[in-house]
């Protein structure tokens, strides 16, 4: 298949895609593809034609080497997004991908990165061409050599001495006294000159077989353009190189620039380039520029922008199993009741924003919450927002998770001391965040006041997390706000707290204004809090929900 213009690449990534083998079985899948929840397409296309353009200047006729850093932190799907890219754009240049830490048990990256171009360029190249892919003769015995044991072994084999035993001797003595492992007196300058002589034959063969690499690499690369109709530049992906043992990804990392740096081939390397860096200063120390040292390596660097984080949880978590369905199989309530789990799953997006959470530690929280729901007994009833919460405070600052569940927050600002509801709202900058209940009026028709709770409308309505969080999760807490005190009506009768929110519900269905946000939001969210008596849940209840969550951190691919 013949292809003129970039733009023919069809980057939908929206519906999901099963990968087969045709010439094994066309009926096994081999990769699937879910839809694409990131909206990465879009970068995809982009990044091709700025390669493309980069690698092979098509009007001055000109292949250019060209290396770019795809950063990501952890958990934001950028190995999805090479996948699929790599995927989609193999029918119209020459395409490796190379996962590097599934392969950083080899000691040569170098060995990695040609054997992986032998045997993707030789399938993509059709049959009949086994002659053309084959690596040079002798590539591999002498591209091993290592500068520092390679003086090592030299020096054994002309002087007849391990090298660090003269390291031993006396400075003044190496010259004059130096021996064999027989006693035999060693000769030091005829001994050096050999090993510098031997040194430069084995560096000239060495550059020579670079050289022969590179050459081989051309026209692999010639091969599979000629005989598919494919276009240069060629793309290698390199995936994973953060994840990989620090010399192994440094390594590869000179690898790629000082052995490929071929024309006509463009590579992309895709890290979380903060966790790379760490890695380039556990072999260079902490006080190393990793950063400086990291620039040379790359033409430039693109940043995948962070995603939604709803649609991410959607990718790597199964939120399905918020869905009211599931916890009616399992005999429980979860509040905020919402029959869909996407409202749910919106509640708990809403949090994790609110607490600035990185989406690894997003990941882990949600992962977290639906392992906890899942295995709660039957008749259990449990307020997620809550337990979102204390999870959010558990994972950024732990001693204050502490003081509330032990009920001994006492924090001062300015030589002030401060309530737990004004210093969260403060340290977390909340804001206008909402969080949605489904709300029945039917639900609560033994109510003293049902006749008039039946004027509200059935829906979902959004109430102010703000107001959660004050009236709510700081009163469970130990707040001891007026919401759960007794109150009076005007005629003097004593209400409790739910039919004190009767009573306000009863005098807002008067009104025609919209109901599902708002005053009357608000208290729907407080009455139906109260209405299941989770304001009566011992603390001791989410206390253990939590360690035991927190005690599972799943280990999973980006």
């Amino acid at each position: 298949m013949k292809i003129n213009m970039i733009e023919d690449i069809n980057f939908n990534w929206s519906k999901k895609l099963e990968i087969t083998n045709k010439e094994i079985d066309p009926n096994l899948v081999i990769e699937t593809f879910s839809p694409d929840k990131l909206n990465r397409q879009k970068y995809a296309k982009f990044l091709t034609k700025f390669l493309a353009s980069e690698g092979n200047d098509s009007v001055e006729d000109i292949k250019s080497n060209y290396v770019l850093n795809l950063n990501s932190e952890w958990g934001s799907g950028k190995s999805y997004f090479l996948r699929r890219w790599a995927y989609d754009i193999k029918p119209y240049f020459p395409v490796v991908y190379i996962d590097a830490w599934k392969q950083d048990y080899s000691d040569d990256p170098l060995m990695t990165v040609v054997s992986s171009m032998i045997k993707q360029l030789k399938e993509q190249s059709g049959s009949g061409n086994d002659d053309v892919f084959k690596a040079p003769t002798k590539l591999i015995s002498l591209l091993k050599a290592a500068a520092p044991s390679l003086a090592r072994g030299l020096a054994k084999r002309y002087l007849g001495i391990d090298p660090s035993k003269l390291i031993d001797l006396d400075e003044g003595t190496q010259g004059e006294n130096a021996s064999d492992e027989n006693g035999k007196p060693i000769d030091m300058s005829l001994a050096a000159s050999k090993i510098v002589e031997q040194v430069i034959n084995e560096h000239d063969a060495k550059s020579k077989a670079i050289d022969n690499l590179k050459i081989s690499v051309e026209k692999w690369i010639e091969q599979v353009v000629k005989s598919e109709g494919r276009k240069y530049p060629a793309f290698i992906f390199i995936d994973e190189l953060d994840r990989c043992r620090p010399s192994y990804a440094v390594e590869m990392l000179e690898t790629i620039k000082h052995i490929f740096d071929i024309p006509g081939v463009v590579f992309v390397v895709a890290t979380d380039t903060g966790q790379l860096q760490h890695a380039v200063k556990a072999i260079y120390g902490n006080g190393f520029d990793a950063r400086v040292y990291l620039a040379r390596f790359f033409n430039s660097r693109f940043t995948l922008k962070k995603p939604n984080l709803e649609n991410l949880l959607e990718v790597h978590c199964n939120v399905k199993k918020l869905s009211k369905e599931c916890h009616d199989k399992q005999d429980i309530k979860v509040w905020p009741i919402n029959r869909e789990y996407t409202s749910t799953l919106d509640n708990i997006t809403t949090v994790l924003n609110i607490f600035n959470l990185s989406p690894r530690s997003a990941i882990q929280v949600t992962e977290r919450i639906i392992a906890t729901i899942s295995n709660l007994p039957p008749n259990t009833v449990v307020d997620i927002i809550m337990l979102t919460v204390l999870l959010c405070i558990k994972d950024k600052d732990e001693s204050l998770y502490e003081d509330i569940l032990s009920d001994n927050f006492e924090r001062t600002i300015k030589d002030k001391k401060i309530g737990l509801s004004d210093y969260l709202i403060d340290v977390y900058n909340i804001k206008d965040d909402y969080i949605k209940v489904n709300i029945d009026p039917l639900d609560y028709s033994s109510s003293f006041q049902s006749s008039q709770l039946k004027r509200h409308k059935k829906g979902e309505y959004l109430a102010s997390f703000y107001t959660y969080l004050s009236d709510v999760f700081c009163n469970y807490f130990g707040g001891k706000t007026t919401f759960f005190n007794v109150f009076g009506d005007n005629s003097g009768r004593q209400l409790t707290p739910l039919q004190d929110i009767e009573q306000r519900l009863y005098t807002l269905s008067f009104n025609d204004v919209q109901q599902f946000s708002g005053d009357n939001a608000n208290l729907w969210i407080k009455y139906s809090n109260l209405d299941l008596a989770l304001n009566e849940t011992p603390i001791d209840f989410y206390r253990d929900l939590v360690e035991l969550a927190s005690a599972i951190d799943w280990i999973d691919d980006d």
